[in-house]
């Protein structure tokens, strides 16, 4: 199973994963992101994905290949290192943008930097959607 959870800032989107992300499980991902409006920066939080196969790199690269026709910056942020040696092996790892944790608390900084607070767009992850 692969869960969800989604926050929003503005148009920074992050998209916590949780679980396995396997036939047929793959598909949520991409439905959620596709489901998103307004967005410039779309990051994926990984830290906590136990299971990628096939469908789950396929999934990411066609991710990959939509941010860039769409122009939305992709970011794959706390890659496990099950993941990341993965994502090494198939020679994917250099066909994206790895985030840390510092340059992600930089962007939610500019975001919120950039808006008012009252109006923004933020969900807080006990409200926001999980799939």
């Amino acid at each position: 199973m692969l869960s969800l959870t989604i926050q929003k800032l503005e148009d920074v989107t992050v998209i916590r994963c949780v679980g396995r992300m396997v036939i047929p499980y793959a598909e949520v991902l991409r439905n959620a992101v596709f489901r998103q409006l307004r967005i410039r920066t779309l990051v994926l939080d990984l830290a906590d994905v136990i299971a990628v196969d096939a469908a789950g790199l396929g999934m990411l690269a066609s991710l990959r290949t939509w941010a860039k026709e769409t122009r939305i910056e992709l970011k794959l942020m706390n890659l496990t290192p099950r993941v990341e040696k993965l994502l090494e092996l198939t020679n994917l790892k250099s066909a994206f943008e790895i985030c840390s944790g510092r340059e992600m608390l930089a962007l939610l900084c500019r975001a919120i930097n950039e808006t008012d607070p009252v109006e923004s767009g933020f969900i807080p992850a006990h409200s926001a959607g999980v799939l």
